[in-house]
């Protein structure tokens, strides 16, 4: 009798436990699909085809001023630097005015007499003043208010002096800026490409002289879908490959890296709902030309999983 007990109790024990283990496995089997749901896959790379790459630095320089070319010094094709003085105006107008206002500036003359003349008229008065008290009523009182008066004036005439010799100070720096205005500087280092004016030649202001040409940096232009605008923003790195249709060129097997610096605010209706988008990239050999076709490939980043994931738990 105690036997089949001993058994019986065995075998309860049995099933309890192979009845918890069951249970387990089918608990961890129902966690599991939920947690590979959490963990979102990585952000892909997105490739753009038919981008065109295009110039940042490009500006055509014109005169500040009307005048005469005094000198266009670079011709086409020519390296200048930034800083560079690259064409200026006559200025021989200028120069003699700047002499005359210069002259005038540092002529402090007027300020040292009517502070002679201030010092004069306060003795008077004091002088006057003494005598009436010694003797009362030698100066009437309409002297002495007349010779307050003159105290009063050359008071005025030393701050009439001091406000001249700053309006001269301000007349030689305004002709220091027209002076400044004749010359044309280079804003960056670049390539002249055009030349529109020569020496000698008459130009009005705003007057077109030299168009100018930095290679060192390009952008390259494409449109992307508005549904992959989440997975990147300013500052995402990107990788160009030119790709030029008809021909194969040495440069097409290299990979020039850069960052996106321009997201249109824009969506283009024409481009099938896209926006327009571009990337700076480094040109240092100067290999990368204006006009060129080119594929760009916007590379994830850490910023662009951390997205992914928060709408993979949204959905």
């Amino acid at each position: 009798m105690k036997l089949n007990l001993a058994k019986t109790f065995c075998c309860a024990i049995l099933l309890i436990g192979t009845s918890w283990i069951l249970t387990e496995s089918s608990s961890n089997a129902g966690e599991q699909p939920q947690n590979r749901s959490d963990s979102a896959a990585p952000v892909s790379a997105i490739t753009i085809n038919e981008c065109r790459i295009k110039l940042i630095d490009r500006v055509i320089l014109g005169s500040d001023r009307p005048g005469v070319l005094d000198y266009v010094e670079p011709s086409e094709g020519e390296k200048v630097k930034k800083g560079q003085e690259i064409a200026a105006l006559k200025t021989e107008s200028l120069k003699a005015a700047r002499k005359t206002a210069e002259t005038r500036a540092t002529n402090d003359i007027e300020i040292r007499y009517s502070k002679k003349a201030r010092d004069t008229s306060y003795v008077e008065l004091e002088i006057n003043l003494d005598i009436n008290k010694r003797v009362p009523g030698t100066i009437t009182p309409l002297d002495i208010k007349r010779l307050e008066l003159n105290a009063e004036k050359s008071d005025l005439q030393i701050e009439q002096a001091e406000m001249e010799f700053l309006m001269n100070k301000l007349q030689l720096e305004e002709i220091d800026a027209q002076l400044k205005e004749t010359k044309i500087i280079a804003p960056f280092d670049g390539v002249v490409t055009k030349k529109f004016r020569s020496t000698g030649e008459v130009v009005r202001h705003g007057d077109e002289v030299l168009e100018l040409v930095s290679t060192k940096r390009v952008k390259v232009e494409g449109y992307v879908n508005i549904q992959d605008t989440w997975k990147f923003h300013e500052g995402t790195p990107v990788e160009v490959e030119v790709d030029i249709p008809g021909i194969r060129l040495p440069i097409e097997d290299r990979k020039y890296h850069g960052k996106i610096t321009f997201i249109d605010v824009e969506v283009e209706p024409i481009h099938g709902k896209s926006i327009k988008v571009w990337a700076e990239v480094e040109n240092l050999d100067n290999v990368l030309k204006a006009g060129y076709m080119a594929t760009m490939k916007i590379l994830p980043d850490k910023s662009d999983s951390k997205v992914a994931q928060e709408t993979s738990v949204k959905k």
